[in-house]
């Protein structure tokens, strides 16, 4: 059961760097939780997109994000990866909440942020077709984020 895993958070992690954000050689990129199912992934295939790529992740799994080729490590129990971090052309949220919100801070003037967690916004909803209340329910819980993303 745990080996059907391994091909989601692959393609998971193939189709938000490749697909949707497009990396390209050269960028940076932010994969917070590197020491993670998806984390682990994206790691390595950012790298064999030629990115340079930062991380988060505690002392127990700096061994395993470096073995990947992470570039950058933060400790996120010792230190705040929006005070370290400064124009990063990507970051690749796997967390939300306050990981999403900080995430903003270290984007550059149009950079990109996908995340694969929490709500999904009205944006979202208009385009799958939610319907005018699931949609609107998307905006009013998604508020603060979206303020972030303008």
């Amino acid at each position: 059961m745990e080996a059907a895993s391994i091909p989601l958070v692959g393609l998971t992690s193939y189709q938000a760097l490749h697909d949707i954000l497009q990396l390209t050689a050269g960028q940076k990129v932010l994969i917070p939780a590197g020491a993670g199912g998806v984390g682990t992934f994206a790691i390595q295939l950012a790298k064999a997109m030629n990115a340079y790529v930062a991380t988060t992740t505690s002392e127990a799994g700096y061994k395993l994000v470096k073995s990947l080729g992470a570039d950058q490590i933060i400790d996120y129990k010792t230190e705040q990866f929006d005070e370290v971090l400064h124009n990063y052309d990507v970051v690749f949220d796997t967390i939300s909440g306050e990981t999403l919100e900080k995430a903003f801070k270290i984007v550059k003037s149009g950079g990109q942020i996908v995340s694969i967690a929490g709500l999904p916004n009205a944006r979202f909803g208009k385009k799958y077709g939610s319907g005018f209340l699931k949609t609107n329910l998307f905006r009013i819980a998604t508020h603060k984020i979206t303020k972030l993303e303008k």
